[in-house]
């Protein structure tokens, strides 16, 4: 169910695909989740996202796909 992960990781947030591996790394968490909504164009549809912060506690989330103008 969970394909991407957003984790803290020494003062960055990687964006992490389960299969691909490292996506792309940001200065904030937002960011980050930001860069995931950009993958959820792909299949037009909501991406749950996992988010682990620097203290090693997990959460997550819904990220909606940007709108297409």
């Amino acid at each position: 169910m969970f394909d991407l992960s957003v984790v803290a990781f020494d003062g960055r947030w990687l964006l992490v695909d389960e299969s691909e591996g490292e996506l792309g790394e940001y200065a904030t968490k937002d960011e980050a989740l930001k860069a995931a909504g950009d993958f959820a164009v792909l299949d037009r549809e909501p991406r749950h996202v996992l988010i682990q912060d620097d203290v090693g506690e997990w959460d997550e989330t819904i990220v909606e796909p940007p709108l297409m103008h």
